[in-house]
């Protein structure tokens, strides 16, 4: 019995000590894609939580488009809005494109 208990402690305490580890793996991309988006200026055009060029927000983008619908809009903005006026990013490294709209993705809320 004590061996059962001491098991259960150390596997509670494992798991303890791992899950902010899991939770960092979670937010590293969005974490990447926020150094992308500094790194390529997309502040630029863009603004996010009211930093950068207010006439192009994107805050809450994440709530209205999926993360396809972002990424396509990235690569290839003409083709998803003809009159865009967004520069196309297709040559972009395909780990920092997947960050990138990790993070846009995960501007799920308006801020104010």
């Amino acid at each position: 019995m004590k061996r059962i208990l001491t098991l259960g402690t150390v596997l509670c305490a494992a798991f303890a000590l791992a899950m902010p580890a899991m939770a960092d793996g979670a937010a590293a991309p969005a974490d990447k894609g926020k150094a992308v988006f500094a790194a390529q200026h997309c502040s630029m055009c863009h603004s996010i939580e009211g930093k950068g060029n207010p006439k192009t927000p994107l805050d809450g983008v994440g709530a209205r488009l999926s993360a396809d619908q972002i990424h396509k809009y990235i690569v290839s903005p003409k083709e998803v809005k003809a009159d865009s006026k967004m520069k196309a990013y297709p040559s972009l490294p395909a780990e920092d494109l997947e960050a990138l709209v990790a993070y846009i993705s995960s501007l799920k809320e308006v801020k104010k």
